[in-house]
C-alpha cells in the first residue's frame, strides 16, 4: 500500500467520524457529541509473543510512518536503542528517507509499500508520527495486522475516534501508547516532585497562559495543523493537549477534576475550515483547586509564555521561563526559593525521543508507562467537554473512568 501517507492521498482509508459529513463537514461537530459510551478496559497485551507472560523476548521489530518531520526525534530514540532490531522507515519519498537514514551507524530500510510492513512479521511495533486524521485508521490496521502502535499526541481527534482505537486494541490483545512527551522534561518532574512533597502546601489554583505568533498555521493552504478535518480543531486539541495532561500530571495528588468549563473562538481569524486560535479551559477538583489553562496562537510578534504557576497554601510554584533557574518558590514577601531540576531532557525534541525510549522499554518488559494510556484517554475526555462546554455556555461534569493513576512505574 503506497500513497500519500503524510496528507492522507492514496496509501489509507479516507477517515470516517460519526456526526455525518467528517469534521469540518455538514455533521454536527463530533466533538460536541453528548453520547456517552464506557471506555474498553486498558491493560498490558499478554499473549503468546510474550515470553513468560511479562515481556518480549528477542529484539523489536519497529518501523515508523512519518520520519521526516517530528518524527525524527522518535527516530533518534529507535536508532540508538538496543532493544530494536529491524528498523524500517515509512514514507510517500524514499529517497528522502535514504537521506536520514544514512545519519545512523545501524541497519534501515526504507520503503512506500506500507501494505508489506503491515503484513511482514518480523515487525512488531507500529511508530506512528502523522496528521491526527489518520491515527485512528492506520492504528487500526496495525492492530489488525498484529502489531503494537506508538502514536503522536493528540491519539486521535475526537474521543469516539479515541474509544475505536483503545478497542483495536482490545480485540487485537495489542498494546496502544500515545506520546506525552512533556512528562519526560525534568522541570516538569522537579515541579511534580515538589508538589508531591507539599513544599507549597495544599494547591489551590494553577494557572497558565500561552500566547504564539502562529499565523501560518491559520493562514497556508497547505498546513494541515489547525484543520477541522485534520487536525480535528485548532490549539486546543495540538498545544492545549500537552497544557492539560502536564497539569492532569503535576497534580494528581489532588485527584482528578470533576468538571470543566471552556470557552473556544476564531479571535485574529475568521476561516470556517479552520480551528479556534483561543482556548480557555477551567478545570475544577474536589479539593477546592481550580487550574485555568488559556492560549491564543495569532498574536503578531509574541512567541512566549507567561510565567505559569500552581499556587499552594505555604508557597507559589512558579515555572520562569528562564532556563538557567526554570522553577522557584516563592513565599510571603520577597522570599525565593530554587527548585533543583536534575540534568536531562528539556523541550519538545528532547523529551519525545526520552519518551519513545521509555516506550520501548515498557513493551519490551511488560510494564506499564509513565503517564500512560489512561493520562491520554484522560485529557482527550476533558478536551471534548471543553468544546461541548463552549458551545452550549455552562461547565460540564467529568466522569472518571480508571481505577488507577497515571504516575506508573517509571520514576521521576
Amino acid at each position: 500500500m503506497s500513497g500519500s501517507l503524510e496528507t492522507g492521498g492514496g496509501g489509507l482509508p479516507g477517515p470516517t467520524v460519526p456526526g455525518g459529513g467528517g469534521i469540518g463537514g455538514p455533521g454536527q461537530d463530533p466533538r460536541l457529541e453528548l453520547t456517552q459510551w464506557p471506555l474498553a478496559p486498558i491493560s498490558a497485551a499478554r499473549d503468546a509473543f510474550w515470553d513468560g507472560g511479562n515481556c518480549m523476548s528477542g529484539e523489536l521489530g519497529v518501523a515508523i510512518v512519518g520520519a521526516r518531520g517530528f518524527g525524527k526525534n522518535h527516530l533518534r530514540a529507535l536508532a540508538s536503542s538496543s532493544r530494536v532490531g529491524k528498523l524500517v522507515l515509512v514514507g510517500r519519498d524514499v529517497a528522502e528517507l535514504r537521506h536520514i537514514a544514512l545519519r545512523y551507524e545501524r541497519s534501515v530500510e526504507c520503503t512506500d509499500d506500507l501494505a508489506g510492513v503491515l503484513s511482514d512479521p518480523a515487525v512488531d511495533l507500529l511508530d506512528i508520527v502523522l496528521p491526527h486524521h489518520l491515527h485512528r485508521d492506520l492504528a487500526l490496521l496495525a492492530f489488525e495486522a498484529g502489531k503494537h502502535v506508538i502514536t503522536e499526541k493528540p491519539p486521535a481527534r475526537t474521543r469516539a475516534e479515541l474509544f475505536e482505537m483503545t478497542t483495536g486494541a482490545e480485540r487485537a490483545n495489542r498494546r496502544l501508547f500515545c506520546v506525552l512527551n512533556l512528562l519526560f522534561d525534568r522541570v516538569q518532574q522537579a515541579a511534580r516532585r515538589a508538589i508531591d512533597a507539599g513544599d507549597i502546601g495544599r494547591p489551590f489554583f494553577a494557572t497558565e497562559i500561552s500566547l504564539w505568533d502562529a499565523r501560518h498555521l491559520y493562514q497556508d493552504p497547505g498546513q494541515w495543523r489547525t484543520t477541522l478535518a485534520q487536525a480535528g480543531g485548532g490549539i486546543q486539541i495540538d498545544g492545549g493537549f500537552h497544557t492539560v495532561y502536564r497539569h492532569l500530571f503535576l497534580l494528581e495528588s489532588c485527584g482528578q477534576p470533576m468538571w470543566v468549563l471552556g470557552d473556544q473562538a476564531q479571535l485574529g481569524v475568521q476561516d470556517p475550515a479552520r480551528g479556534e486560535d483561543f482556548s480557555a479551559i477551567t478545570l475544577g477538583y474536589a479539593c477546592q483547586l481550580r487550574t485555568h489553562l488559556m492560549g491564543q496562537w495569532t498574536g503578531h510578534a509574541l512567541g512566549q509564555r507567561f510565567p505559569a504557576a500552581v499556587f499552594g497554601e505555604e508557597g507559589s510554584l512558579v515555572f520562569t521561563g528562564q532556563p538557567e533557574d526554570p522553577l522557584k518558590i516563592r513565599r510571603t514577601g520577597l522570599e525565593e526559593e530554587l527548585v533543583v531540576v536534575d540534568p536531562g531532557p528539556r523541550g519538545f525534541a528532547e523529551t519525545a525521543t526520552a519518551c519513545v525510549a521509555h516506550y520501548l522499554d515498557c513493551l519490551a518488559t511488560g510494564t506499564e508507562p509513565l503517564g500512560g494510556l489512561s493520562l491520554a484517554v484522560t485529557t482527550q475526555e476533558i478536551l471534548d467537554a471543553a468544546t461541548r462546554s463552549g458551545a452550549e455556555g455552562r461547565r460540564l461534569p467529568l466522569h472518571t473512568r480508571f481505577d488507577s493513576g497515571w504516575n506508573g512505574v517509571a520514576p521521576i
